[in-house]
């Protein structure tokens, strides 16, 4: 039984590494300089899509929107209507619209934190900087003006987390960085967590993006992808609670 294990990790982590990534198909730069592209990739019969908008921690406010069961707005309404250039789906939530998880709108806690085994990681904006932590090791301040807490974590300090689901394939909602000061919002097509990893594990991904850490979001019915003036736009098929929009940032774009 045990060399018969041995041989499924083998064949699922040579399934892993088979992704062959296509050419970039750039679909436009959005004001404040973030890049939008869509790839695509292959490992033996299957095939999978990328959606991405790439951007500047520098450039760009990253701020939670709320969407209240009440008055449900699409992303493609939110986002504009906020002042954000690009946006995508945000946090879970239970049924009837409630959050799941820490979440932060303009430095107002809009729920609070949760401990499960899902939610094991927290984006946050920061007075000064993005972050991206385990949520064992975020810390709560005054300085943290906006924030969602998601997961599972895909790669983490440029490696991929071992463990993760390879049978249910979904799309999925991914925010993702290169360690440094490049963030990107990430939309897949129906692919399982694992997948999702392999992929933005690869080095040959498109616009020279390398991703340092990824943490998966809110997926499956819920994905959803804006950029303004691009052709991409990848509605929700349902009303999700939050989005996370990009807005330029005023110093860097008086016009």
């Amino acid at each position: 039984m045990r060399s018969v294990f041995l041989i499924f990790l083998l064949l699922l982590n040579a399934h892993a590494a088979d992704w062959k990534a296509d050419g970039v198909k750039n679909l436009g730069t959005l004001p404040g300089g973030a890049k939008v592209w869509e790839q695509t990739l292959r490992a033996g019969t299957e095939t999978a899509r990328i959606s991405v908008v790439v951007y500047g921690a520098r450039d760009y406010d990253t701020v939670v929107v709320d969407n209240p069961p009440a008055n449900p707005r699409r992303l493609v309404e939110a986002a504009p209507a906020a002042g954000g250039v690009a946006g995508c789906n945000a946090s879970y939530f239970h049924a009837d619209g409630r959050p799941l998880g820490l979440v932060v709108i303009g430095g107002d806690t809009n729920h609070s934190f949760e401990r499960a085994k899902l939610l094991s990681g927290i984006f946050a904006n920061r007075k000064n900087r993005l972050e991206m932590v385990r949520a064992s090791d975020f810390v709560m301040g005054e300085d943290v003006r906006q924030a969602v807490q998601g997961g599972p974590w895909l790669i983490e300090g440029g490696a991929v987390i071992s463990g993760l689901d390879d049978t249910k394939r979904a799309r999925r909602t991914i925010i993702a960085n290169d360690g440094r000061s490049n963030w990107a919002l990430i939309a897949t097509s129906p692919v399982s967590l694992a997948q999702a990893a392999a992929i933005l594990s690869l080095p040959d991904l498109g616009s020279g993006f390398s991703v340092k850490n990824a943490l998966n979001l809110d997926g499956g019915s819920s994905t959803a992808l804006w950029a303004k003036d691009t052709p991409l736009s990848i509605p929700e098929f349902g009303t999700v609670r939050n989005f996370l929009v990009l807005k330029p940032k005023l110093s860097r774009n008086p016009n």
